[in-house]
């Protein structure tokens, strides 16, 4: 069973009693973050959090997509379509069956992650509720859980990969780039290095199993896109960005554009 999108996944959680909706108006700066993590030492449902101070009906922030279940892993289980107390061993045995058999993924001319789109002056990520977590952190994180595509200018493959990303201001967010991932040591310096700008998009909200494929330290060559289709046992759908040459998941809640420039730190 694979879950198309992210609303899916979150269904099913409440099916499976692992999901608790918040009602309770909760502020996202610090109170969020500690309730998030109290959850996790509870083992409690994951919460979705419904009622954000300052922020209009209907803005929501998921938390604990993968961990604080019993077993610990169970939430994992869950997104791969097996029964909650799968056993770990069994887990890791399914896991990496599974990624052997890639799945090409399908290029779709639209998704719902095209239904708004905000260009230019428009654009100002604290219109979404991002969350300070902890309290010595330099600010609010808008990427803990999600996708970063990048594509080497060289050979074409594109990398899927999970950095932080802390926001500095409305336009502009900060990119933790360590050099053994992917992205900032083999595609960052090579743009770099030719004075030339990366385009980067940032997919958050996608469908389980294609962030858990980003999240996973995979060979190089290997296609996270492709490997993601192997652990859904369907393929992927990609939609092409707005502004840059570049394909995201078509079912992401929230799609971000743009540029990491050389020189800039």
């Amino acid at each position: 069973m694979a879950f198309r999108d992210l609303r899916e996944y979150i269904a099913k959680l409440e099916e499976e009693g692992e999901l608790r909706h918040i009602k309770t108006e909760v502020d996202w700066n610090l109170e969020l973050g500690a309730i998030s993590r109290r959850a996790i030492e509870l083992r409690a449902p994951a919460p979705l959090f419904e009622n954000i101070k300052g922020y209009p009906a209907g803005y929501r922030v998921l938390a604990n997509l993968m961990s604080g279940t019993r077993p610990s892993h169970g939430r994992l289980a869950i997104a791969m379509g097996l029964p909650k107390a799968t056993p770990i061993l069994k887990l890791i045995d399914e896991f990496a069956e599974r990624v052997q058999s890639q799945v090409k993924p399908l290029i779709v001319k639209t998704g719902p992650c095209k239904e708004v789109i905000r260009l230019g002056d428009a654009v100002n990520v604290l219109d979404l509720p991002v969350p300070l977590i902890h309290g010595r952190d330099g600010g609010r994180y808008i990427g803990t859980w999600h996708i970063d595509i990048n594509k080497d200018p060289d050979t074409g493959w594109v990398n899927w990969g999970m950095y932080r990303h802390m926001v500095h201001d409305e336009k502009t967010l900060g990119w933790r780039a360590t050099p053994y991932q992917h992205g900032p040591n083999i595609y960052y310096q090579k743009y770099e290095s030719r004075g030339q700008p990366m385009p980067m998009a940032i997919a958050i909200g996608t469908d389980p199993l294609s962030s858990v494929a980003a999240a996973t330290s995979f060979p190089a060559e290997i296609t996270e896109a492709e490997a993601a289709g192997g652990l859904r046992g369907a393929p992927v759908e990609l939609v092409k960005c707005e502004t840059i040459a570049l394909e995201v998941p078509a079912t992401s809640e929230i799609v971000l554009e743009g540029m990491v420039y050389p020189g800039e730190r």
